[in-house]
């Protein structure tokens, strides 16, 4: 069998001496001393390591004094998300706007479905289905659809996207299968009412309605 390999002379130290050593390493070095094991990990998480770093972070939780107003996260964590807000991009505007619409009376308002695939993103606007190229490093979306799906009568409820094909359900109980990159597109009508949940797997479309059937 294999020799077990001795223990490391770093775990002969005291606690307070390996907490020393490490209030010498910055942010970065901390979080790969936290990659070796588990008690490393441990011994780096220690908000007593963390707290100098925190202090010159934006919104950590420390005063200009040195106060904690945020005794009970983590200081790493805090560390972390001031970092992330420092480095990211959060940008929050209305890239589509439309009105909403009931399937029927009885029914609540139906909201666009939407599906992302790569450099696409595929939502329902009233019985289509619009294909939306984003822009560049993901900064938004163009205006103006670069593909339209259609062939329901009422409004699309329900779509996903497999194998280049788009599988849809409608309020009118119809489903709808096309081809991405083509212009071919079959209509079955299926189902009584609006098709609440539609998948494609195998050649085989499985879908659910209101009208409280499930076929395939």
């Amino acid at each position: 069998s294999r020799a077990a390999s001795p223990p490391s002379p770093l775990w002969a130290l005291p606690e307070e001496l390996l907490l020393l050593i490490c209030s010498y390493l910055d942010a970065q070095a901390l979080g790969r001393l936290a990659q070796v094991c588990r008690r490393l990990r441990f011994l780096s998480s220690r908000d007593v390591l963390w707290r100098r770093i925190a202090r010159g972070c934006l919104n950590s939780g420390f005063t200009q004094l040195g106060t904690d107003l945020a005794a009970g996260i983590p200081v790493k964590e805090r560390v972390k998300v001031s970092q992330n807000w420092r480095h990211g991009r959060c940008r929050r505007e209305t890239v589509l706007k439309w009105k909403r619409k009931q399937v029927a009376s009885f029914s609540s308002f139906l909201m666009p479905w939407m599906e992302l695939d790569g450099e696409y993103l595929y939502l329902s606007q009233a019985e289509n289905i619009q294909a939306y190229h984003l822009c560049a490093e993901g900064t938004g979306l163009q205006r103006h659809p670069q593909a339209i799906f259609s062939g329901h009568q009422e409004d699309v409820c329900r779509f996903v996207l497999v194998n280049s094909h788009i599988v849809s359900g409608g309020g009118d109980g119809s489903i709808v299968l096309h081809k991405i990159h083509g212009s071919y597109s079959i209509k079955f009508s299926a189902h009584e009412q609006e098709v609440n949940c539609v998948d494609f797997q195998g050649g085989l479309i499985v879908s659910g309605s209101r009208d409280r059937t499930a076929k395939v």
